[in-house]
């Protein structure tokens, strides 16, 4: 914009309009006993004067309005460019800081568990139902998974099981689904009992705790962990925290309800257990 209106032409602009303030004022006179002459004298055109300068000024302020416009437009692209720029850096610091967070968390797993050998996954896809809870995970059989292999979190904690394997992924089955079964053991008392998903808690994405002989020594906010009974999964793995008491339908099987420590709806980088030692 302000390659199309420069000083020079504002001088131009004044002069023209000069020119023409004079040229009326001189015919407006002509029928009087002043002329032009006349209209030249100091008293007379002083005020044309005063207002050509006025009028000169207010055009170099329009003049210097449309040049800062211009560089404020360049510096306001600069400032969104750069913008940008802080806004991608943050994103990547942020997986920066979260990545070393899981792995800060891993290690400090694998140094209390050295007897499992962990192979690290991606959540590639979510079955989508109403009435089971399982996803796809990225690597299969040629990274030495083997169907019934579990899956954790980087804190140890259960996600899940592979009930289906090919060469390249993997389906897993988590432990609120409806078929899940898991040995599980009151790490507080040592009761031991089956942790399993249930019709009735799954849209609450909690699992049922069966079978515990002494039930009333239960405490909510007691740890529930994997028992390693059957040899599937190693003990001491976290499956949750009991939640609740409850009575099936019958009113004679009271059970425990158990709230996963997993945060099963947002897995995103977990672990496969491909080898661990079983407990005698």
């Amino acid at each position: 914009m302000k390659d199309l209106i420069s000083k020079k032409g504002i001088y131009i602009a004044v002069a023209a309009v000069a020119v023409a303030i004079a040229a009326a004022l001189s015919v407006a006179l002509s029928g009087g006993h002043a002329g032009f002459a006349a209209m030249l004298s100091e008293p007379f055109f002083k005020p044309v004067k005063s207002a050509m300068t006025s009028l000169a000024g207010s055009l170099e302020h329009i003049y210097g309005y449309m040049y800062r416009y211009d560089e404020l437009e360049e510096e306001n692209a600069s400032l969104r460019s750069r913008i940008a720029e802080l806004e991608q850096e943050y994103r990547e610091y942020t997986e920066i800081s979260e990545e070393n967070a899981r792995l800060r968390s891993l290690l400090g797993f694998v140094e209390r568990h050295e007897e499992l050998k962990l192979e690290p996954v991606s959540v590639i896809s979510w079955t989508a139902s109403n009435f089971s809870s399982s996803f796809t995970i990225s690597k299969g059989s040629s990274s030495g998974i083997e169907l019934y292999d579990p899956i954790i979190t980087e804190d140890g904690y259960l996600v899940g099981q592979v009930t289906s394997v090919t060469a390249s992924s993997c389906t897993v089955t988590t432990v609120v689904d409806t078929t899940s079964r898991v040995g599980a053991l009151i790490y507080e008392t040592g009761e031991t009992g089956v942790a399993s998903g249930d019709f009735e808690l799954f849209q609450d994405g909690t699992l049922r705790l069966s079978y515990i002989a002494e039930l009333e020594d239960v405490l909510i906010g007691d740890t529930v962990v994997t028992s390693g009974s059957g040899g599937v999964f190693p003990s001491g793995l976290v499956i949750g925290k009991i939640t609740g008491m409850s009575v099936g339908a019958s009113g004679l099987d009271p059970y425990a309800i158990v709230e996963p420590s997993a945060d099963i709806d947002d897995c995103a980088h977990l672990y496969v257990i491909t080898d661990f030692a079983v407990s005698e």
